[in-house]
């Protein structure tokens, strides 16, 4: 008798560890997709994903145009775009102003320039804020074609 009352009160127990506690919602999502401007390629620079809660969720956009984001929460999210990553930078120079001709900077140890080509996007794309790119993502893989446009 003593083992079926044990059984009895172990069986809600077991239900809640076999059912799960976890919402869908924060299971993981992939994300894939391409980046165009006016109809052209974007190649460079890094697409976010925002959830509602947390930090951002950064993908690389490839020379192809393409990007990738895994682990990404499935939910609503914001979409923010950024290229100036992959903007060419000056390099610095000295000596210019003593009747010089100047010599460059070199790169300092370890760098890496980001790979990519520069596409001026409008800058309403790179804040969380200003953004019109939102989408909902659902477990498992997700394509999310982005088309920026003025």
């Amino acid at each position: 008798m003593m083992t079926k009352v044990r059984l009895f009160l172990a069986l809600p127990l077991l239900l809640a560890l076999v059912s799960g506690c976890g919402s869908s919602k924060s299971a993981p999502s992939k994300v894939t997709g391409t980046v165009k401007y006016k109809g052209s390629l974007v190649k460079g620079g890094t697409v976010q994903f925002h959830p509602k809660e947390g930090t951002a969720y950064p993908a690389t956009i490839a020379p192809d145009g393409t990007y990738m984001a895994s682990q990404v929460p499935a939910g609503e999210v914001t979409i923010t775009v950024e290229t100036d990553s992959v903007k060419p930078v000056k390099a610095q120079t000295y000596g210019g102003g003593r009747g010089g001709s100047g010599s460059s900077s070199p790169a300092p140890q370890g760098f890496t320039p980001v790979k990519g080509e520069y596409t001026k996007i409008p800058e309403k794309y790179a804040t969380k804020e200003k953004t019109p790119l939102k989408t909902t993502l659902t477990t498992g893989k997700n394509t999310y074609d982005i088309d920026l446009t003025d």
